[in-house]
C-alpha cells in the first residue's frame, strides 16, 4: 500500500489502480463531454452580449446615441452583472450548473429579443442592465462546473478553451449580424431590430434544452444510482461520456484531492473564506484591467474598423457619412461587421495557444504577464503607424488585442490553487465582478475618449494600463496551497498534486467515507 502525502495529510493508497480505468483517458472524455456544451453556452452569452455592437452601427443614428451615451450603456450591462455575482454563484452550489444556466439562458434571451424594443437612451440602458443580471452567472459558474471534474491547471486550460468563446464568437457573430443587418426594412423592421429579436429566439430555446436536463437510462442501471444526464452532467457521478468505473475513479479522485485540502486549509472551503483573503482582490484587480481591454476591443472595434477602412476618422471626432439609400446604409454596415471578423482568429487561436502552454509548462505568471506587456507596447505604438499606414496599425491592434485576451486562462486557473467548496464559488463572484467594474468603465472611458477627439487617446491609456498590469502579474507570487508535494512509495521524486498522474489517485470503495466537493 503506497501513501500519498499532501502538505500535513497522508492518505493511503492501493499501489495498482483497475487496468479498466485510464486516468488521462478520463480526463480527455471529461474534457469533451463538458467544454463543448460550456463552450456553446458562453458563446451564446457572448453573441448576445456584444451584438449591441454591430447593432450600433444602425440604432446610434436612429436613437440619437452619441458615443459617449452608446459607450454608458455598453459598461452598464457590467453594473447588474458585478452585483448578481455572488447570489447567482451561491444557486449554483446548490442547485447545479445544469439547471441554473439554463434559467439564466432562456432569460438573457428573452432580454435579448426585447432590446428590439427600445426607442430612447433609457431603454437602452435598462435592457443591458437586466441582460447584465441575466449573464452574471454564466462564466463563473461555468468555472464552478469545471472544477468539480478538473485540478487547478486542467481547469487553467478547460476553461480558456472555454472562454476562447469571447473571442471566437465575433467569427460566427459578426457574419452572422452582416446577414441579418442586410434585413433591414423586412416586415418593417430595421435591421438591428432583426438581429436581436432573431440571437434571442435562438439562445432562449438552448436554455430551455439546458434546463430540463433529458438524462439517459441505461441497462443495469439501478433505481438508485444517479441518473446518466446528457446535456450537462451535473457531477462525475451522472456523466453519461464515462464507464461506471471512470466515473467512480474521476470522482474519488475529486473527492480525494478536496479531502486533503479541507484537512490542512478547512476555512478555504467556507462561503466567507474569499471575502478576507488579498489574493483574490489583487487577482481581481487585474482581472478588471483585462476586463477593461476587452470590452473596448469589442464594443468599439467595429467602430475602429469604419474610421480605418471605411471612410471615418481615427484621429477626430467621427464623421457622419451620407448614404444614397437604405439598401446602401445596410450594405455599408454589412461590410464593417465582416471585416471584423478578421481580428477574432488570431485572438481565440492566441489565447488557447497561451493556455495550453501555460498548462504544458506548469507556468502562470509569464504566460500572463508577457501577453499583458506586448499589448501595451502595440496600443501605444498604434497612433504614429496609422499616420503611415491604416493596414498595419490594424495589424499592431490585432496583435495587442490577442495579448488582451490571452492572460484568460492562466489567470482564471488561480483561485482555485487557494480556495475550494462555497470559498471557491465566492472567490470567483469577487474575482469575476471586481473584473466586471473594469468591464464597465472600458466602453464608458473609450466613448468618452472618442466624444473628445478620436481614437488616439484611448490607445495611450490601454497601452499605459496594461504595461502596468503586465508588471503586476509578474510581481504575484504567493504559494499555491493546492501545489503540494507527492511522494510516491519507492520513490523519493517530489511531484505537484496537480501533476501527479491520475493513476496515483485510489479508485475507493463506494461505501468508504469521503468528504464530498460541494
Amino acid at each position: 500500500m503506497g501513501e500519498n502525502v499532501c502538505g500535513d495529510v497522508a492518505v493511503d493508497m492501493p499501489d495498482q489502480v483497475p487496468a479498466d480505468v485510464d486516468g488521462n483517458r478520463v480526463i480527455r472524455k471529461a474534457y469533451w463531454g463538458i467544454v463543448p456544451f460550456l463552450f456553446l453556452t458562453t458563446t451564446l452569452t457572448y453573441i448576445d452580449r456584444s451584438n449591441v455592437s454591430f447593432a450600433s452601427l444602425q440604432f446610434i443614428p436612429d436613437l440619437g446615441l452619441s458615443a459617449e451615451q452608446y459607450g454608458l450603456g455598453a459598461g452598464i450591462f457590467y453594473i447588474g452583472y458585478a452585483v448578481f455575482q455572488i447570489p447567482s454563484n451561491l444557486v449554483i452550489t446548490r442547485v447545479g450548473a445544469p439547471l441554473w444556466l439554463g434559467i439564466l439562458i432562456f432569460g438573457w434571451g428573452v432580454v435579448s429579443a426585447c432590446t428590439s424594443a427600445m426607442r430612447t437612451a433609457t431603454h437602452y440602458y435598462a435592457v443591458r442592465f437586466l441582460l447584465g443580471v441575466f449573464e452574471s452567472g454564466v462564466f463563473p459558474g461555468s468555472w464552478w462546473h469545471l472544477q468539480l471534474y478538473f485540478t487547478s491547471l486542467e481547469v487553467g486550460f478547460a476553461y480558456a478553451a472555454v472562454s476562447s468563446s469571447t473571442a471566437l464568437s465575433n467569427v460566427i457573430g459578426a457574419p452572422l449580424a452582416a446577414g441579418i443587418l442586410y434585413m433591414d426594412g423586412v416586415g418593417g423592421l430595421r435591421g438591428w431590430q432583426w438581429l436581436f429579436i432573431l440571437e434571442g429566439c435562438i439562445t432562449a430555446i438552448y436554455g430551455i434544452i439546458l434546463k430540463d436536463q433529458y438524462t439517459l437510462f441505461l441497462p443495469g442501471l439501478s433505481a438508485s444510482a444517479d441518473k446518466l444526464h446528457f446535456v450537462l452532467a451535473p457531477k462525475p457521478s451522472s456523466a453519461y461520456f464515462l464507464k461506471p468505473a471512470e466515473r467512480t475513479w474521476l470522482a474519488a479522485r475529486q473527492d480525494r484531492l478536496q479531502a486533503a485540502f479541507n484537512s490542512k486549509h478547512s476555512r478555504q472551503g467556507n462561503w466567507w473564506a474569499a471575502i478576507p483573503d488579498w489574493k483574490i482582490w489583487y487577482l481581481s484587480v487585474c482581472y478588471a484591467i483585462v476586463q477593461f481591454g476587452i470590452t473596448a476591443v469589442v464594443y468599439f472595434n467595429p467602430f475602429i474598423v469604419e474610421a480605418l477602412f471605411f471612410g471615418g476618422n481615427f484621429s477626430g471626432k467621427a464623421i457622419k457619412i451620407q448614404f444614397a439609400d437604405q439598401h446602401d446604409r445596410a450594405w455599408h454596415t454589412a461590410k464593417i461587421a465582416l471585416f471584423s471578423t478578421v481580428l477574432w482568429v488570431p485572438v481565440g487561436l492566441g489565447m488557447i495557444a497561451v493556455s495550453w502552454s501555460a498548462k504544458h509548462y506548469r507556468e502562470r505568471n509569464w504566460h500572463s504577464s508577457i501577453p499583458a506587456l506586448i499589448a501595451g507596447v502595440c496600443f501605444l505604438v498604434v497612433p504614429p503607424t496609422i499616420k503611415a499606414s491604416p493596414a498595419a496599425g490594424y495589424v499592431l491592434i490585432i496583435i495587442a488585442a490577442t495579448g488582451v485576451w490571452a492572460p484568460h486562462g492562466p489567470m482564471w486557473s488561480w483561485p482555485k490553487t487557494f480556495l475550494h467548496g462555497q470559498g471557491a464559488a465566492v472567490g470567483i463572484a469577487i474575482f469575476n465582478g471586481v473584473g466586471a467594474i473594469g468591464g464597465f468603465c472600458g466602453p464608458y472611458v473609450v466613448g468618452a475618449l472618442v466624444d473628445r477627439g478620436g481614437y488616439v487617446k484611448c490607445m495611450q491609456v490601454l497601452g499605459c494600463l496594461f504595461l502596468v498590469l503586465g508588471i503586476a502579474i509578474a510581481l504575484y507570487r504567493p504559494k499555491d496551497l493546492e501545489s503540494e508535494h507527492v511522494v510516491e512509495e519507492g520513490s523519493k521524486e517530489e511531484v505537484d498534486c496537480d501533476a501527479a498522474s491520475p493513476r496515483s489517485i485510489e479508485l475507493t470503495n463506494s461505501n468508504e467515507s469521503q468528504v464530498k466537493t460541494v
